[in-house]
């Protein structure tokens, strides 16, 4: 695995706005609300950056900013990396930066007719309604376009491959519909994804509505059987110590459950010897991976863990022994 450094890094910001006529608070929302949102927009650049620099390219979303007067307004920067090694695998030209990919996606404005239609504006444009792809398939040419019709109707639309294969990527369809998750709630009835001062897109309720129902019968036909993968910041207790420096796995409580996560990328087993052992509840910090089975009805039912780094460790309070309480 090629260190990070190696990574050339390419930026760009974008932002989103929730607005609703007549909101009375129109500088609150939900915190509920609003953090699926937020997640989904980290889950559909990290698949469009896969989808279209591989799986080796990493990807990153933050938000930079606060918040603009008479809507719900989010600042990000989407933050991608590309190993020397994809560059020489790619064509100088496939390699997207950053700003390519949120104009793919649809967040910026994008060159007229590169792609066709951008992600969004095709799922939007699909309203949920079975496609077939006009033979022939340009399958290893990504700066090709292959034209996609409506089942049972002659109505047709020519879109970038990339696109139509991230519209069959029941994570990225997951994280598209997720994104738009404060529609309909709280008086929201409006997004715009902004470019600086320039709107991009905009889509209303209905539009909305138009997008979901793409996503939800992309997710119902996906025969894509992969886990979905997510990383997340968390803290784990240990729930029942290993005193092999060895192990692959220990047990933690994460929240109210107990898991088995894989410490293999860590050295907690080694430094929990060289301290004289671990203790229950001493707890750690870390940036955990989550692979999460996916059944045929979208609900997870298996998931695997692995702790990825420690960020902080916090020993468990000693215990009170028998005997301190003679002293």
């Amino acid at each position: 695995m090629p260190d990070r450094k190696e990574a050339e890094m390419s930026k760009y910001e974008f932002a989103v706005a929730y607005d609703g006529t007549g909101r009375p608070e129109p500088h609150s929302i939900d915190v509920q609300t609003l953090a699926p949102a937020l997640l989904a927009f980290g889950r559909l650049l990290r698949e469009a950056n896969h989808e279209i620099n591989g799986k080796k390219s990493i990807a990153k979303v933050l938000v930079v900013s606060d918040f603009e007067h008479k809507c719900f307004h989010i600042n990000f920067e989407l933050v991608v990396g590309i190993y020397e090694q994809i560059k020489a695998l790619l064509a100088t030209d496939e390699a997207k930066s950053a700003k390519d990919i949120l104009e793919w996606v649809g967040l910026i404005v994008g060159p007229s007719g590169l792609f066709g239609m951008s992600f969004f504006q095709y799922l939007k444009w699909k309203k949920g309604r079975k496609v077939e792809v006009v033979p022939p398939l340009v399958d290893s040419d990504k700066r090709g376009k292959i034209e996609v019709r409506i089942v049972g109707d002659g109505n047709t639309v020519q879109i970038d491959p990339s696109i139509y294969r991230l519209s069959e990527n029941p994570t990225a369809l997951r994280a598209a519909r997720d994104a738009f998750i404060p529609i309909g709630t709280d008086g929201f009835d409006e997004v715009k994804f902004k470019d600086g001062g320039q709107i991009a897109a905009e889509f209303g309720a209905e539009a909305v509505r138009d997008i979901v129902e793409s996503c939800n019968s992309g997710i119902a036909e996906s025969k894509d059987k992969d886990p979905e993968i997510e990383t997340v910041t968390a803290w784990l207790s240990v729930y029942s110590p290993v005193y092999d420096e060895d192990a692959g796995k220990w047990r933690f409580r994460y929240g109210r459950d107990v898991i088995y996560a894989d410490i293999t990328e860590t050295d907690i087993a080694k430094s929990a010897i060289e301290r004289g052992g671990a203790m229950v509840d001493d707890a750690y910090q870390v940036v955990l991976e989550i692979s999460s089975q996916i059944n045929s009805e979208g609900k997870v039912h298996q998931a695997n863990y692995k702790i990825l780094s420690v960020i902080k460790f916090v020993p468990a309070p000693p215990k009170l022994q028998q005997s301190d309480l003679f002293d």
